[in-house]
């Protein structure tokens, strides 16, 4: 059900764009949906043997989808990778009083200087 209200939305976003000659990506998603929520109310309360008072009504809401627009946001592309690799710690084996207790043993070995 879920998908098909996403698909009826990003449809409704696709006519707005192509009726106002706006670019898709900047139509808003969540604009569109409180868009068409206020607009359900009044669609509903017009009988549906007057066409053209829900179409007329249809077009404004049309507009109106069209005129919210998503800032301009350049450069928001954000790379998907990992930032930092994970550390060489050991792992948690015994409760934590006990493994505060116990001396620690280092990954490195201390290089001590030749004579």
């Amino acid at each position: 059900m879920h998908l098909i209200a996403y698909n009826l939305t990003r449809a409704i976003m696709q006519e707005a764009s192509l009726t106002g000659h706006v670019p898709l990506a900047r139509v808003s998603f969540k604009g569109t949906l409180d868009t068409m929520r206020q607009f359900s109310h009044v669609l509903a309360a017009i009988p549906t043997r007057q066409r053209h008072k829900r179409r007329a009504l249809y077009r404004s809401m049309l507009t109106s989808i069209a005129r919210d627009l998503v800032p301009e946001r350049p450069g928001r592309r954000e790379p998907r990778c990992l930032k930092r690799r994970p550390k060489a710690y050991p792992f948690l084996t015994k409760p934590r009083r006990q493994m505060r207790d116990t001396p620690k043993s280092s990954r490195r070995k201390c290089k001590t200087p030749s004579p």
